[in-house]
């Protein structure tokens, strides 16, 4: 989110930080966000017209660099699936450990008042499966399974069960490496059990 200058940047922090420790963003109101990100209520009208605009404009920034992080996480590690797994499970940890405000605001909204804004979410979610999914096939895993679309119908499962893993991750610091072991081991576990399953059909 650096790299968005200026007033809109103020007022898309603003919006996490109030998004984060008070409600939904769906509950909050221009001048709120104004006067959180220490701007004349007027001066917000320049960037937003409203908050359905903030609260989209967030998602792309805080999955953007994620992504990339990710696929060079697989791509550096591409062995096996295991340690592609493990490599991305860890990198994706790390990011939430950084970008605490962001995690909490798409675990909370993914399901929360804004429709526009669960749309956007669920599009990173798939656009986060896709990845996935793409850089698995490189492992020749799309073959060990009926089909493309079972892999990708796992890799979503994965990147939802991500998403809230995150929430315990940063609520329970004191178990922070038994989450993350356990996050590997069931992504590990529901790749491996769906190719048992088609080799067995």
């Amino acid at each position: 989110m650096s790299k968005v200058g200026g007033g809109r940047d103020r007022l898309l922090k603003a919006a996490l930080r109030l998004g984060a420790r008070q409600r939904s963003i769906a509950n909050l109101g221009l001048r709120e966000l104004a006067r959180e990100a220490g701007m004349h209520h007027t001066a917000i009208y320049r960037h937003f017209k409203s908050i359905d605009e903030v609260a989209v404009a967030l998602v792309e920034p805080l999955s953007a660099q994620l992504r990339v992080d990710l696929r060079f996480a697989r791509r550096s590690a591409n062995r096996d699936a295991n340690d592609m797994i493990r490599a991305s499970t860890l990198r994706y940890f790390d990011y939430v450990r950084e970008h605490p405000l962001g995690v909490i605001f798409c675990a909370r909204e993914i399901h929360g008042g804004l429709p526009c804004l669960r749309e956007a979410l669920q599009k990173m979610l798939d656009e986060f499966a896709a990845d996935s999914a793409e850089d698995l096939c490189l492992l020749g895993l799309d073959k060990l399974l009926p089909d493309y679309e079972m892999l990708l119908t796992l890799t979503r499962l994965i990147a939802q069960h991500t998403l809230f893993a995150a929430l315990d991750y940063l609520e329970q610091k004191e178990n922070s490496d038994v989450i993350v072991e356990r996050t590997v081991i069931f992504v590990e576990c529901l790749i491996a059990g769906a190719i048992a399953r088609n080799r067995s059909t």
